[in-house]
């Protein structure tokens, strides 16, 4: 992927065969630091699935596909396998940077987690 031309106020890195990939590139806003982190997971499902809820305080949340399936990521509602932000093969992860809002997710078949942080 390289370096592309900045579309949005995200960024994302995605980890890919061991070395990190970055997709969109783009930072603003300010530069919190966190001192919280909450680890979850989410079961994957074949439907339209809340990753994570809208949190303020969200400095950065990493998303790992720990399922032989694909994930796809969309930062809002409503993700299908037509309309998602980002799509995880088995064992790759995002970082989400300076995104807030409600995160879903949903899997091409049903088989393992989505394991999450979210640093505060």
């Amino acid at each position: 992927m390289g370096n592309m031309t900045p579309r949005t106020p995200l960024e994302f890195l995605v980890q890919e065969n061991n070395r990190l990939v970055t997709d969109l590139i783009s930072v603003s806003g300010g530069s919190s630091t966190a001192t919280t982190a909450a680890v979850t997971s989410v079961a994957s499902v074949m439907t339209s699935a809340q990753l994570l809820a809208a949190n303020t305080s969200r400095v950065e949340a990493v998303i790992t596909n720990d399922s032989t399936a694909v994930l796809y990521v969309k930062l809002g509602t409503a993700v299908t396998s037509s309309s998602y932000t980002v799509k995880l093969t088995a064992g790759e992860s995002l970082i989400v940077d300076k995104y807030n809002g409600v995160i879903h997710g949903t899997w091409s078949s049903v088989n393992g987690n989505a394991r999450l942080t979210e640093t505060t």
